[in-house]
């Protein structure tokens, strides 16, 4: 899955919220993810979190559309995380001491690591710490 890409939430905030400091550089990734061809994939806890905060910061019914809009998607294939991801995850959420590290980027990091995915599209420096490249940032 060399062509894969996990998408995290602050990807995916940036993406469908306007009003989100990410916003731009999220949408000029996309593009350039498109132009290569990549496919995204993300979690079941990552959508959580990014439902969550959209009707946070954008309302219910926008929350809603953007469920809708990642459950429908072509371009972002969603991992359940079950009881063996979430049991893996929370050992790395204990392994690693990052002070902003949440539950859900750990079952990410176990996700990526499953299915061979070092590249996440993401604001989070926290991939950085643990080991993966970040995109943007192809440095």
């Amino acid at each position: 899955m060399d062509r894969w890409v996990l998408a995290d939430t602050s990807a995916l905030i940036g993406l469908f919220f306007r009003g989100d400091e990410w916003h731009k550089p999220a949408v000029q990734e996309l593009e350039e993810l498109r132009r290569e061809r990549r496919k995204m994939l993300t979690t079941t806890d990552i959508f959580s979190e990014v439902v969550t905060s959209m009707r946070k910061w954008g309302g219910y019914g926008r929350a809603v559309e953007v469920g809708e809009m990642l459950k429908r998607s072509t371009l972002v294939k969603m991992v359940s995380v079950d009881e063996e991801l979430r049991a893996e995850g929370w050992k790395r959420f204990v392994k690693h001491k990052f002070p902003a590290l949440s539950f859900a980027d750990c079952t990410a990091f176990v996700v990526m690591d499953k299915f061979g995915i070092t590249d996440a599209f993401t604001f989070d420096d926290d991939f950085r710490k643990a080991g993966y490249r970040i995109l943007p940032g192809r440095g």
